[in-house]
């Protein structure tokens, strides 16, 4: 069983991870449909979103990574690498966690 003070931990983290979301999601929608190809500007925003530990947020960084990779391939592969550490197993279990709590 968990106890309340728990559950509102997790619950705060969720909010968080959702306000976090809803600041990005926009920038990322800008960037992309003004095919800005700003290198710091890109780079700053995924190294903010990457910590975005939710569904919504791993799929709002892959958007941006796509389009980064469509004029930077290169560059990309750091972030791919890290991609894969966010996604492993801990991360998921992590989430999965923080979603039954709720």
């Amino acid at each position: 069983m968990v106890n309340e003070q728990t559950k509102n931990l997790a619950e705060e983290i969720m909010a968080c991870y959702e306000e976090a979301y809803n600041y990005y999601s926009p920038i990322v929608d800008i960037i992309i449909n003004n095919k800005i190809e700003n290198i710091k500007l890109i780079e700053n925003t995924l190294d903010h979103i990457i910590y975005i530990y939710t569904e919504k947020g791993f799929d709002l960084f892959m958007k941006l990574l796509l389009y980064y990779g469509s004029f930077n391939v290169e560059a990309t592969y750091k972030y791919v690498d890290k991609a894969k550490i966010q996604r492993d197993s801990d991360y998921n279990a992590y989430i999965k966690k923080l979603e039954k709590i709720k």
